[in-house]
């Protein structure tokens, strides 16, 4: 049996509610209310990949929402979609012009929904990255990565960067005398004693931590968020592996879009200077929105044709 998902969102259902339903500001000062010079567009839709839905993250999404509302004149709203293809999907069909998706997945949505990646957090050293890493319990046995053979592993998403594409190539490329493929290692008895899909990296997490699974793949920056929020203690868990730096998900609108709307919204992410929203830190150079190379996704588009994922 294949990795199981242990959400059961349908991707008919995500983009339905995406229609009818959504956590717009009541901020929506500036609208034009005449539509004219409104790029043909009467909202602006942005969808958020899976991550952590704190109250706060929501509420600063929803701040984001309004600032764009008042800078571009059209009613935006931001959606986080349950799993990374539903972000896909979304704008593959029109339902959203924007979103913020994994490395991984916007190489997938650049193939198959026109997206155009226009921005990317990041400092004035550059595009900031995370890690994919692989933790199990503190007391686990387990060490390395052939420990994994016959253990329970927790994935996040199919489409997911460092919960997904990365620690499988790792794992792949570090036992290359046991001719698995991709798909054997989502696959029981493979390699795995069973393999399965958490749908976020906090549900990946919390199922090594409670016991579920041996070991499960997250981004290392989901993890240091968990353990600051009180969610996970860090002594609880260990490291077995980390992978070179990821770079961070990338902003990407659709491209045949205007130009001089996409430029619109480009001037406005570049200027959005709000520190809550960056999580600015004391001694720490903040980030903020950044140009960014398309060509950093390249190492992601490697994998994919090497995988042939998605084909």
């Amino acid at each position: 049996m294949r990795a199981r998902k242990m959400m059961a969102a349908g991707l008919v259902f995500i983009l339905a509610v995406m229609m009818t339903a959504g956590c717009t500001s009541q901020k929506t000062a500036n609208v034009n209310p005449s539509g004219e010079n409104n790029y043909g567009l009467d909202k602006f839709v942005m969808v958020m990949i899976p991550g952590e839905d704190s109250e706060k993250s929501v509420k600063l999404e929803d701040n984001l929402a309004a600032d764009m509302t008042a800078a571009l004149g059209i009613p935006c709203t931001v959606y986080r979609a349950t799993d990374y293809s539903a972000a896909v999907e979304a704008m593959r069909t029109g339902n959203a012009q924007m979103a913020e998706y994994g490395p991984f997945s916007y190489v997938t949505a650049r193939e198959r929904a026109g997206a155009e990646a226009i921005a990317v957090r990041g400092t004035k050293d550059g595009v900031s990255g995370y890690t994919s890493q692989i933790v199990v319990r503190a007391d686990s046995d387990i060490e390395t990565l052939k420990d994994l053979q016959g253990k329970t592993f927790a994935f996040v998403d199919p489409e997911s960067t460092s919960g997904n594409i990365i620690p499988t190539d790792e794992i792949l490329t570090a036992m290359p005398e046991l001719n698995l493929t991709f798909d054997d290692l989502h696959t029981d008895g493979k390699f795995f004693k069973s393999a399965m899909y958490a749908g976020t990296h906090p549900g990946a997490m919390q199922a090594v931590a409670q016991g579920n699974v041996d070991a499960a793949a997250v981004a290392s920056t989901t993890l240091e968020n968990q353990i600051a929020a009180g969610n996970i203690k860090a002594e609880d868990l260990k490291i077995i592996y980390e992978s070179p730096v990821i770079p961070s998900d990338p902003i990407a609108i659709k491209k045949d879009l205007p130009q001089e709307f996409k430029d619109k919204v480009k001037a406005f992410l570049f200027s959005y200077d709000d520190a809550e929203f960056f999580n600015d830190e004391a001694g720490k150079e903040p980030e903020r929105f950044i140009e960014i190379k398309d060509s950093d996704y390249d190492y992601l588009q490697s994998l994919k044709e090497k995988y042939k994922l998605n084909d």
